[in-house]
């Protein structure tokens, strides 16, 4: 069978040579025209390639100067299975009487047979006069790849083991680069606290002995008996707000009036009278902040006095009575 299969490529290899060879005496085409000539010559620079292999397809016209030729428009095939990959610039050549012009496209084809290129048609025009010209028909074979020439035996990958010298400026890198990142956290938290970066930090003051420190720098600066009621009232209740927020881990700073009261009444069991008082605190600041209320005097040491009772009776005294029992 491998012997016979042999036979039959070589008769056609003969075949594609003297179609070859007929062809090269074919394309030279002269066509009269107003008793002048036009030579047309298409070829392929091989007419046998491999499955994907490239080749050229050279188009050369020797024409009158007056007469003007419409090459065929090609695209992304020439044929079926033969695939256009390229068309390069068309040149032309200026000659005393006559113009070459030459234009040249790069081909491939992935399958496998003999092929039989149809014969390329151009136009002619000069003044008046029209006419056609046809190339002759080219011939190509391609052969398919041999499957056993393309099977190899698989070889696993040489695994190289790996040395620390090679690890190690990955590692001193990324020591460095989270060094560097927890630093810049660390500088621009402190800085936010007015400390140094390597200040040790002392613990922080509980909740209540916060809110009462900074009630106290309240009533000793009296904004409201100088008629500075928003200050006054802003301050005093930002002072709740920030208490109840670390007390009872409530965002107090971010919610309504109502709904610090709800959320609060939610996290604990206040009684209704200390509830009532915060109510009444809330609300009369509310007014001054947003509505210009100007409280009376009474209203205002009224104020700041719910504020202390609030933070002394919500306060967190477990350790304290922890103490007191040993």
């Amino acid at each position: 069978m491998a012997a016979l299969i042999k036979i039959l490529n070589r008769d056609l290899i003969l075949r594609i040579s003297r179609l070859s060879f007929s062809l090269l005496l074919a394309v030279l085409v002269y066509l009269p025209v107003h008793s002048q000539f036009v030579e047309l010559k298409t070829q392929l620079d091989t007419n046998q390639i491999r499955i994907g292999e490239q080749f050229h397809l050279d188009i050369e016209i020797l024409q009158p100067s007056g007469v003007s030729i419409l090459f065929p428009e090609i695209k992304d095939t020439l044929m079926a299975n033969v695939e256009v990959l390229q068309s390069f610039p068309r040149d032309t050549i200026a000659g005393d009487e006559n113009l070459k012009i030459s234009q040249r496209y790069k081909l491939t084809s992935f399958d496998s047979g003999f092929y039989e290129i149809p014969p390329l048609k151009f136009y002619i025009r000069s003044g008046q006069w029209s006419d056609s010209l046809e190339s002759n028909p080219m011939y190509l074979l391609v052969h398919s790849v041999a499957v056993d020439s393309t099977i190899f035996d698989v070889k696993a990958p040489i695994h190289m083991p790996v040395s620390f010298l090679e690890v190690f400026p990955f590692i001193v890198g990324g020591l460095i680069l989270v060094a560097a990142i927890y630093f810049t956290v660390r500088y621009l938290r402190r800085r936010k606290k007015q400390k140094g970066l390597f200040t040790p930090d002392r613990p922080e003051d509980p909740a209540h002995v916060v809110a009462l420190r900074e009630l106290n720098k309240l009533r000793e600066e009296k904004l409201w008996q100088h008629s500075e009621f928003k200050p006054y009232y802003t301050r005093l209740t930002d002072t709740i707000r920030r208490y109840m927020e670390r007390r009872y881990n409530i965002p107090a700073m971010e919610l309504t009036s109502y709904e610090i009261l709800d959320t609060w009444k939610q996290s604990e069991r206040p009684d209704e009278d200390l509830s009532a008082k915060l109510n009444r605190l809330l609300n009369l600041a509310d007014l001054v902040k947003f509505a210009k209320e100007k409280p009376i005097a009474s209203d205002n040491e009224e104020n700041l006095d719910r504020a202390y009772e609030f933070v002394k009776k919500t306060a967190w005294v477990q350790k304290i009575e922890e103490e007191e029992d040993v």
